[in-house]
């Protein structure tokens, strides 16, 4: 059996949802949910042999390949990586004021150091547990949210900023948040189990971006969330892992590495072919 991480937000349930209801064959694949934090540290223990994780902790890692092909990466806004408050704020304003960020992300965690760096912005970052915004804001004057909290959110506190939309704007770049990975170790004894996943993921992949339409309506039910905005949700995200996405992801390392998060990273993928 091959162990198999998933992230547990609505966007990990598009390039999923053909392996779980059975529109592909998917043998000796058990798939585990959790955040992106907790997948990556299930990953480092040998709990998973593949996982989506944060980008940022593939780049603190030198012990993983990337699974060619796939990313959770957007072109601009994402609707679900924001900062909210439950009052007027704007960028302008969050000098010496306390953003809150939950534990449960690390690529996000990291764009929003790099964006206050590059606008010079000092505010006072201070991490929490969970995801309740409610929570969160009486910690601090605004609060980092991401996923499925995120998506809940919109409506009811002020959304100071969508932080895809931030980064396009500053760097005309993609923000690829996800990468699916593999030990390197498992990849090295068992290259033909993570062939079979691979090939498993891109037809579930490629499944997905030809019925938004089921997958949107399965998903607003599940989620209780609006089916208009599901579907258009997965339209401003983008599940490849292109030419043009490399080149964003290499700068956001570097911005990274300026800030001090990581060091130097070296892009090592899983060669899937015959």
């Amino acid at each position: 059996m091959i162990n198999l991480g998933k992230i547990a937000f609505a966007n990990c349930d598009f390039p999923y949802y053909a392996i779980e209801h059975g529109r592909i064959e998917a043998p000796d694949i058990s798939i585990m949910q959790a955040h992106p934090v907790e997948l990556a540290r299930r990953l480092f223990n040998g709990e998973l042999d593949i996982s989506p994780i944060s980008s940022i902790m593939y780049g603190k890692r030198d012990d993983l390949l990337i699974l060619p092909g796939l990313s959770i990466t957007s072109n601009d806004f994402t609707k679900s990586v924001l900062i909210c408050s439950n009052g007027k704020m704007e960028f302008s304003d969050f000098k010496d004021k306390t953003l809150c960020i939950p534990e449960t992300t690390a690529s996000s965690a990291t764009l929003i150091k790099i964006i206050l760096w590059l606008k010079g912005i000092d505010v006072k970052l201070k991490h929490c547990p969970g995801t309740d915004i409610d929570q969160m804001l009486k910690k601090g004057d605004a609060a980092l949210l991401i996923g499925d909290s995120a998506i809940h959110a919109i409506g009811k506190y002020r959304v100071v900023a969508d932080l895809g939309n931030e980064w396009k704007k500053m760097t005309d770049k993609k923000m690829v948040y996800a990468l699916w990975v593999v030990r390197g170790d498992f990849a090295e004894h068992h290259p033909d189990k993570v062939k079979l996943v691979l090939d498993t993921l891109l037809l579930s992949k490629d499944y997905a971006y030809k019925n938004i339409n089921e997958i949107a309506d399965f998903i607003a039910g599940e989620k209780k969330i609006d089916c208009g905005f599901i579907k258009e949700y997965f339209h401003t995200l983008n599940y490849d892992f292109d030419a043009e996405s490399m080149e964003s992801l290499g700068l956001y390392f570097k911005y990274a590495k300026e800030c001090g998060v990581i060091g130097d990273v070296k892009l090592r993928f899983f060669d899937n072919r015959d």
